[in-house]
């Protein structure tokens, strides 16, 4: 059952909320934005939320980067997803950044004027889809982790805002002083906070986890991204091991890069019965053409067995999502 706003959950409200999800719900409304739907919709899953929210958290918002270049690598990796949601989203922060003629020309399709912001866009929006080679990061040093962390939430939340928010839906302007588009629409907290890095550690205690990636030179960021890719393989689980193997397969071959919608799956699923296909092609769906997945395909997946939950939900989306991830970051990071 869904939302309006969210599909295929019912989304855990912030007064609903208790012990691990209440804790994300304080720090995400005290230090990025009210809770929106952009948040909720991975509510009945607090161990990703909390993976989700720190890797956000330790690489967007804390550090020395300047809020200004993640935000337009984010921006970036929005448009290689072509997700109108967080598109309009970052071009709210730019223009709440003081930054409107910024964002007025990226809407309109020019480059930025600046050679250093226009690099950083076009690299994020470079990565992660089938039509382009990634360019070579245009950074170097200790911050290069920020915009890498930056750049691999924003492929993975993509990518289940996706497969769950209805098509259309904008956040507005994100500005307090603004008519919301819509009853619970996110307002953006002060960003000029000076947040200390490793606040959101204490959340991940006891969830799974691997050892850190390299280009995280040690910082919090590599321990949050382990952990989100740990936390999300779990979701495998949901599947028998033929389409587990099958879905890994596919998102492999692709590297975990976007797809238009088609029929290319038909092929690779073939060899699984009918119930397996179900959980294989939203697994694969997640993690290459997300917005193709529909009511129907989880509802058929649901009722295969009884005990599939909006927990299951999510983690079969995020599965996908960070198993294209996983390859994203290989693929930019050798």
């Amino acid at each position: 059952m869904s939302s309006a706003l969210i599909r295929h959950i019912t989304p855990v409200s912030p007064h609903r909320a208790r012990g691990t999800l209440a804790e994300v719900y304080a720090q995400v409304n005290a230090e990025f934005s009210s809770i929106g739907p952009a948040v909720m919709m991975m509510s009945p899953s607090p161990e990703i939320m909390a993976a989700g929210w720190s890797l956000m958290r330790e690489a967007q918002l804390a550090g020395e980067a300047p809020a200004l270049e993640k935000s337009i690598v984010a921006l970036g990796a929005a448009q290689a997803n072509g997700l109108d949601y967080d598109i309009e989203a970052f071009l709210s922060v730019l223009r709440l950044l003081g930054r409107p003629q910024l964002a007025d020309t990226i809407e309109r399709g020019d480059p930025p004027s600046d050679p250093g912001l226009a690099a950083l866009l076009d690299w994020a929006a470079s990565t992660g889809v089938a039509a382009r080679e990634p360019l070579k990061p245009p950074f170097s040093g200790e911050v290069a982790a920020e915009y890498l962390g930056t750049l691999l939430f924003t492929h993975f939340i993509d990518r289940v805002a996706a497969a769950m928010l209805p098509a259309g839906l904008t956040p507005g302007s994100m500005d307090p002083d603004d008519e919301p588009p819509f009853d619970g629409a996110p307002v953006l907290r002060p960003l000029d906070q000076d947040l200390r890095p490793g606040a959101t550690l204490p959340l991940l205690d006891g969830l799974p986890t691997a050892e850190p990636p390299a280009w995280a030179a040690g910082r919090p960021i590599g321990t949050a991204y382990a952990t989100l890719a740990a936390t999300a393989a779990q979701g495998s689980g949901l599947l028998t091991p033929a389409a587990a193997t099958a879905a890994a397969a596919v998102i492999a071959e692709h590297r975990g890069r976007r797809l238009p919608v088609g029929d290319w799956l038909d092929r690779p699923l073939s060899s699984l019965s009918q119930g397996e296909r179900m959980g294989a092609r939203i697994a694969i769906l997640a993690a290459l053409a997300p917005e193709a997945i529909t009511d129907e395909h989880v509802t058929a997946w649901r009722a295969t067995d009884h005990r599939l939950s909006d927990h299951c939900t999510v983690s079969l989306l995020a599965y996908g999502a960070m198993t294209a991830v996983t390859h994203i970051e290989a693929d930019i990071t050798a």
